[in-house]
């Protein structure tokens, strides 16, 4: 076992050991780090979460949540930024969806994350 790697935190050992990927939809590279910055903070998982079912404005999205709407605003910015979320306008309002292949992505490389590790977890820790 490598010195140092239980100190790592998730996301700083996806940045080094698992290349960025292109989106499939967008060409864009996915940054590992920002994707699970996104999605440390709870109030941007409940927004996912009602995203993944339908797509919904941001008007929706305060009267779902109970969230004020600069809140629920910098939130998505959040979400957008790590291409977790889009976003569209449609008759005057913004309509988020959720980005598929982001969230793809992340389970790949979750995968990877786990396979490694369980070649390791029989190892004596020193």
């Amino acid at each position: 076992m490598r010195p140092g790697r239980a100190e790592e935190s998730a996301s700083l050992w996806l940045s080094r050991h698992v290349e960025p990927e292109q989106s499939s939809e967008t060409g864009a590279r996915v940054d590992n780090s920002a994707v699970l910055h996104a999605l440390a903070e709870p109030r941007r998982i409940e927004l996912l979460r009602l995203l993944t079912d339908q797509q919904l404005c941001t008007r929706d999205l305060v009267l779902a949540t109970g969230m004020a709407q600069p809140l629920v605003s910098h939130h998505l910015r959040v979400l957008r930024q790590s291409m977790l979320v889009d976003s569209t306008v449609c008759a005057n309002l913004r309509v988020y969806r959720v980005r598929a292949a982001t969230l793809r992505v992340l389970g790949e490389r979750l995968g990877v994350m786990a396979r490694r590790a369980a070649l390791t977890s029989d190892e004596p820790p020193c």
